[in-house]
């Protein structure tokens, strides 16, 4: 196996690592020197990969987040409905790799915001943030949507009302209610308040 190869398998055993222990954990309490630990590596090595903590958490989060975004415009191209649109976008972010790390995780990633890496995740949102755009103007084209809000404001409200804390409080939590529920639930909700008449 080449040194490329055997770094590539070494990486992603790291961030597998890494990804099992933030869960359990919990991204303050989780050291680098944890992942050593569980691997029996030398702790440089995980430092040769990532030379932070917000290194590795980026490198958890990014790739989930641009494949949210990728099966968004999927979505989009698609040529259903709004309102089949609509519903399959939203099933698609709530079950996203992207939405359900962040139910375990979610105070901890504020962190990449503030970081050196925030203008890659505000790339990455903002084309998030686009796509639900093109729904929206899907449905206004369609005379399904409300055309006398703001598109900018109802696609920052989507995202905004698909934070993961409601979900781990009614699903997870408290088993208040399923997660189908819980999808159609939110799902109506959101096309209540755009829809027209």
């Amino acid at each position: 196996m080449s040194n490329e190869k055997k770094y590539q398998v070494r990486n992603q055993k790291i961030l597998d690592t890494a990804e099992k222990l933030i869960k359990h954990k919990g991204y303050h309490h989780f050291k680098m020197s944890d992942i050593s630990d569980e691997l029996e590596i030398a702790k440089g090595t995980i430092y040769n990969h990532y030379r932070s903590k917000e290194d590795l958490l980026f490198a958890l989060i990014y790739p989930k987040l641009k494949h949210f975004r990728d099966e968004l415009r999927q979505i989009v191209g698609a040529n259903h409905s709004f309102e089949e649109t609509f519903r399959i976008a939203i099933r698609k972010a709530i079950e996203s790799e992207y939405h359900q790390f962040l139910l375990l995780t979610f105070s901890d990633v504020a962190v990449l915001f503030q970081e050196k890496n925030q203008k890659d995740m505000e790339l990455i949102q903002g084309e998030i943030i686009q796509e639900f755009k093109n729904i929206l103007i899907l449905g206004i084209n369609e005379g399904v949507v409300k055309g006398d809000i703001s598109v900018d404001f109802l696609s920052y409200q989507i995202l905004s009302a698909l934070n993961p804390l409601l979900h781990s409080l009614l699903v997870i939590e408290t088993a208040k209610m399923t997660h189908d529920d819980f999808v159609k639930q939110t799902t109506e909700l959101l096309l209540y308040g755009i829809r027209k008449g």
